[in-house]
């Protein structure tokens, strides 16, 4: 009786790891938020994600589309060994760069010859992918080591991390591996948290290594595998047999990676939520497992709600499609309407609730109104005077937000123009994707109108800027159906044309890479500093040093080098509130007496004024040598302060008392 069961684990294996990945993000974040993670609830909720998946895979029929075997010529086999040893490459350059300084850029340590050889490295594995004797599965996997490289630039460059959210998250879910929960319990985020403290108290990898790699080796893993799906069911729903799936199929996996992967290249909730709404989306066109495309839907809703509230409204539209026979005209239009209201309304007003503190057009602001439609466009534009490589990488850059609106509408044309192909289920789940996306679309221009508490300006646009992103998954089945008749077409012409058409695909894959990271260049300052080393010495010289309860003024990426060393530890009872000693978030009251003291000047009346907020006596200044005229702050710092002294000459503290 096992061994069935064995044998149709080990057949869809990638398909089963994402079942299981889903019901424990799923059922660890309820545990979570009815009881908590402590090893009673770790405990509890690997019995029910057992008793779950012991469930779906007894009543599930997968049905394998492809299960050939690589012949491994001569030729293959140099192929891939070629494509091997250049892989292997990319590793190594990427670990000699490995950095623990503080960094703008990942690109500003390794070696420029990276480029070059990831080009040559995706021109090896697209004649790989065009072979017709290397079987499906291997492709598979060969484009998801291409994902894992081209995602892990930063996870390996960045010793420390990068970033400021992910060392929220670490800091949390340490406290819950530590205590069980963490109080209050919003009703966000818990399903990375319960995956990742489920897996940390199982396996005893940490939290700080489980936090970092999570979302690109779930993408790399799941992502190609997903889209393979996709096309194989729409293949075989529009030609009425067995799912097609050519060589242009592959390529478009790969090809994938021109719409940029920065999202993919950072753990936080919002980013793993993103893959988890795309994998939703792609499931649902296979109406025969429909119970996946619930699951995922449900997990994208634990991971992160303004994503998940999209994917819930997507499911909605395919049960009512499954069962619109039983409805009467009268209740087909109440229950679209539901649908859409839900999907219009319910994300700004989760975004109000959760911290809006009002509405931009509130002092008579109307031009509020026109953001939105700027932040939509971007800011199109022609390249500068550099060499071509950068002319033609920022070029894209420039107009990457316009290039994107074009391709979804050609891309939407393109597939209504050719409606009369596609089967009734196909056509169904298109006008779902439609529909969804023009309830979103007010969503977006609602939620642009919210003011946030505790964001700064800069950051207000920030959450209603995720929806444009959720909008785009849902176009991308369309994308995707496009770029794979694009890519069948240019495969029919002659060779020539191919191979121009070859080396613009591998350039413009190349550039995406480039343009996925933070950059330093004559076009583009990321600037934001990543965490260092000398961040971590600062905030451990000053608990060494302090000689009573202290709070500290510091820019964001050194408050994170203070979670990732003290966690959540440490706070005071204020009458706004309880205060980390370090500032966050950056609308917080601390950040801005650094704001003060770092733009206006560093005095002791403003540390005095920070400190009057706590009622304690001690504290201290930081500033880091790259910051913006640090010369001049640290020249005046040094006749305000008590006592001041650096580390490494790239770190300087200065410590004040009441």
């Amino acid at each position: 009786m096992i061994e069935p069961i064995l044998a149709k684990i080990k057949d869809n294996i990638n398909h089963y790891l994402l079942v299981l990945v889903s019901l424990t993000t799923f059922i660890g974040a309820i545990v979570y938020y009815l009881y908590a993670l402590n090893w009673l609830g770790v405990i509890g909720s690997l019995i029910l994600i057992a008793a779950a998946f012991t469930w779906i895979l007894k009543s599930e029929t997968i049905k394998k589309i492809e299960i050939s075997r690589s012949i491994l010529n001569k030729k293959n086999s140099v192929l891939l060994a070629g494509y091997g040893l250049i892989y292997l490459i990319l590793w190594l350059l990427l670990w000699q760069g490995q950095s623990d300084r503080a960094l703008i850029s990942p690109w500003s340590v390794i070696n420029p010859n990276f480029f070059w050889l990831y080009a040559l490295a995706t021109l090896s594995l697209i004649l790989l992918l065009i072979k017709k004797d290397l079987s499906a599965r291997l492709k598979i996997v060969l484009i998801s080591l291409h994902y894992l490289v081209s995602l892990s630039v930063a996870l390996i460059i960045y010793k420390i991390g990068y970033g400021f959210d992910p060392f929220i998250h670490q800091a949390t879910m340490e406290l819950i591996a530590e205590k069980g929960l963490v109080l209050p319990k919003p009703p966000y985020y818990l399903g990375q948290y319960g995956l990742i403290v489920i897996i940390h108290k199982i396996s005893g990898l940490s939290i700080y290594l489980l936090n970092k790699i999570l979302l690109t080796a779930l993408t790399a893993l799941f992502l190609p595998t997903a889209v393979y799906n996709f096309l194989g069911v729409t293949n075989q729903k529009r030609n009425n047999e067995e799912g097609e799936i050519t060589a242009s199929s592959f390529l478009t996996i790969l090809f994938l990676l021109l719409l940029t992967f920065s999202p993919f290249t950072l753990t936080t909730p919002q980013n793993l939520s993103y893959l988890f709404l795309i994998l939703t989306v792609l499931s649902g066109f296979n109406r025969s497992n429909l119970r996946l495309t619930i699951l995922l839907a449900l997990t994208t809703t634990a991971i992160h709600p303004l994503t998940g509230l999209p994917a819930l409204g997507w499911v909605a539209w395919l049960l009512f499609k499954k069962s619109t026979l039983h409805f009467k005209p009268t209740g087909k239009k109440l229950i679209r309407s539901a649908i859409w209201l839900f999907t219009a309304l319910v994300p700004p007003l989760a975004l109000f609730l959760s911290g809006g503190n009002g509405f931009k057009i509130a002092d008579g602001n109307w031009s509020s109104f026109l953001e939105p439609i700027r932040f939509l466009i971007g800011n199109p534009g022609t390249a500068g005077q550099e060499n071509w490589l950068l002319n033609g990488t920022y070029f894209l850059a420039a107009n990457y937000n316009l290039i994107l609106i074009i391709a979804a509408a050609v891309a939407l044309f393109y597939f209504y123009r050719l409606k009369k192909t596609r089967s009734v289920e196909e056509q169904t789940s298109a006008d779902g994707l439609v529909f969804i996306n023009s309830g979103l679309l007010i969503a977006y221009l609602l939620s642009s109108l919210i003011y946030f508490n505790n964001l700064i300006n800069y950051e207000q646009a920030g959450y209603a800027s995720r929806i444009p992103i959720i909008m785009l998954i849902f176009w991308l089945p369309f994308i995707i159906i496009s770029l794979q008749r694009l890519l069948t077409a240019i495969r029919e012409t002659k060779r020539l044309e191919q191979v121009l058409w070859l080396i613009f695909g591998v350039s413009f894959l190349t550039a995406s890479l480039y343009l996925s990271y933070p950059r330093f260049d004559k076009y583009w300052n990321s600037r934001g500093y990543s965490t260092s080393a000398n961040d971590l010495e600062a905030v451990r010289m000053i608990a060494r040093e302090a000689e009573s309860p202290y709070l500290v003024l510091a820019n964001q990426q050194v408050s994170a080098a203070a979670l990732q060393e003290f966690g959540f530890d440490h706070y005071y009872l204020t009458a706004t509130g309880l205060l980390y000693f370090y500032p966050i978030p950056t609308g917080g009251p601390l950040y801005q007496h650094y704001l003060n003291m770092v733009y206006k000047n560093p005095s002791q009346q403003e540390m005095t004024e920070a400190l009057n907020l706590t009622g304690i006596n001690l504290g201290y200044l930081i500033v880091n040598k790259y910051w913006y005229q640090s010369s001049r702050i640290i020249g005046v710092a040094k006749l305000t302060a008590d006592k001041w002294w650096t580390v490494n000459n790239e770190v300087y503290i200065f410590k004040y008392h009441r």
